[in-house]
């Protein structure tokens, strides 16, 4: 019942959009911003090959490390970028409401740009690519919370959730560019310094056009608003939208925008964050809004697939993938099912079926073939490539084993990926949104760096397959959690969110779906916050 009435809802509100809402103009806007997404996953593709390669390790005097010692110093390489990502973060927040979305966001390119250029050209000095992935972290930061913000403040409400996870689809996107390019530039400049250099100078490339293509797009018009600009932003909003300034659809939505902002700026008058902060820890449903999703981010993390992503070549030759260029290519194709699977949940599913049920569904394949892939390497951990390719049965068991990573990308795609993005929008009151947003993509940050250097020696500690048992063990334990507490807020009234943490978090799956007469129309909704 609640199903069909959150996809009835959804249509019904397309249907009575007018049609020039769904422009050209607004999905270039949408692709250029979301194309920063690119960013992170083309890191996270392109240094999980980089650190496996024996030129690299030649290069920065790390190939006589033991592999205790190198599961050290890699989980240093590849952990160094998230840690400068809390600081891009904490800091683009005040920054956008001072300078604006597009401004921030091109001195944030700027800083990633340089922060590639130093990794490229560190020619063997770890300390310098060290500093130089810190500062392209600062840089990741910023584009993981601009673009999310700038979207679904240009998007039509009917279509925001599609249009905000447009940048997920372009994070694995940039995942499966820098494992490809990799795979490419190994079968050309093998045991050479360009197979690093060449792929890492590369990621600058879609830092230059998302970089040069803000300067084509419009800034919001909730910030041209808020700078008190209501003519410009009146404008923009019709272009953006296709129709004129005095179609009703535009003056509407106009009006619902201002609305918004004056509502939100008489909450916030003369509150400092100080006062926000006490606000969110001393009111109790405030308390649980911030508890939820800081453990959405926990859970989404070591769930352990961003892990798993940054180290994916070396788990597929745990698998039993031998040479260089085969986990490459594995890897390559591990990055378009987290791409594909992204693109099709955020297309289908997102705004028709509901956040509640994704994520369960996610979690669960998450947890299946974690527990399979942990099992295989409990059983096969003495064993040599060669032992397992002569026993049928072991090999039949390592390619299943392959097809459960495959699997587990797309349980996280359909999970764990998106949704705390998009509960953090949803919960939290107006008034302390914008401050608890910024918190959690911290702790965010703060968790991934946390994850990304543990995993190396959580894998040697663990024999390997224990790391798996770990984060099934975390996925059985959020998979509790989320049934209790977790609500579905796709499509739900404001009245009915706030009903939903008046009572406590484990008595919150009893009214989990709202029933039809607590859903509002998406459109109206927009003009309601």
């Amino acid at each position: 019942m609640v199903k069909g009435s959150l996809i009835s809802v959804t249509r019904t509100a397309l249907r009575e959009c007018p049609r020039e809402v769904f422009n050209w103009y607004l999905v270039l806007c949408t692709c250029i911003w979301s194309f920063s997404g690119v960013a992170k996953g083309f890191d996270e593709g392109n240094i999980a090959s980089v650190v496996v390669l024996s030129v690299f390790r030649s290069k920065f005097g790390v190939a006589d490390q033991s592999d205790s010692e190198y599961a050290d110093t890699k989980g240093w390489i590849v952990s160094i970028s998230t840690a400068g990502a809390v600081f891009g973060c904490l800091a683009c927040t005040d920054l956008t409401e001072r300078l604006g979305r597009k401004l921030v966001m091109q001195l944030s390119t700027v800083v990633c740009i340089a922060g590639i250029l130093g990794q490229s050209l560190s020619n063997g000095n770890l300390s310098g690519l060290y500093a130089s992935r810190f500062i392209a972290g600062i840089g990741f930061g910023t584009t993981t919370v601009l673009p999310p913000i700038y979207i679904s403040e240009i998007a039509p409400h009917p279509i925001r959730g599609l249009l905000a996870l447009q940048y997920s689809v372009c994070q694995q996107l940039g995942v499966v560019f820098g494992f490809f390019i990799n795979y490419g530039v190994t079968k050309h400049y093998a045991n050479q310094d360009l197979q690093w250099q060449l792929p890492t100078v590369l990621q600058v490339v879609p830092a230059v056009i998302w970089g040069l293509g803000t300067f084509i797009t419009p800034e919001s018009p909730r910030f041209l608003l808020a700078m008190n600009k209501p003519t410009e932003a009146l404008k923009t909003l019709a272009r953006l939208r296709n129709l004129p300034e005095t179609h009703e659809y535009v003056q509407t939505e106009f009006c619902g925008i201002r609305h918004q902002l004056e509502h939100e700026i008489e909450l916030v008058a003369g509150a400092t964050k100080s006062d926000l902060l006490k606000e969110t820890f001393t009111d109790l449903p405030n308390r649980r809004r911030f508890v939820l999703m800081l453990l959405a981010h926990v859970f989404s993390q070591w769930s352990g697939a961003n892990a798993i992503t940054q180290y994916s070549p070396t788990i597929f030759g745990y698998l039993g993938i031998v040479g260089t260029e085969s986990t490459f290519l594995a890897t390559g194709i591990y990055a378009i099912v987290k791409f594909v699977s992204t693109l099709l949940f955020a297309i289908f599913i997102i705004d028709f079926v509901g956040r509640r049920r994704s994520l369960m569904t996610g979690i669960v394949l998450q947890m299946g073939t974690l527990i399979f892939i942990g099992a295989y390497l409990a059983k096969t951990n003495n064993m040599s490539a060669a032992q397992i390719s002569a026993s049928p049965s072991a090999k039949a068991a390592s390619t299943v084993s392959i097809v459960a990573i495959y699997l587990h990308a797309v349980g996280w795609s359909i999970g764990w990926l998106c949704i705390p993005y998009l509960l953090s929008a949803e919960v939290f009151p107006v008034r302390i949104r914008s401050l608890n947003v910024s918190i959690l993509m911290a702790f965010h940050w703060a968790l991934f760096f946390g994850c990304s250097r543990a995993m190396p020696s959580l894998l040697v500690v663990t024999h390997r397959y224990g790391a798996f048992f770990f984060f099934a063990s975390i996925c059985c334990i959020s998979l509790v959690y989320v049934y209790f507490a977790m609500p579905e807020t796709a499509g739900r009234s404001l009245e009915s969110m706030d009903n939903i943490f008046q009572r406590p978090w484990y008595t919150v799956y009893k009214v989990a779906y709202p029933r039809p007469e607590e859903l509002v129309s998406p459109f109206t909704s927009s003009q309601l916050e």
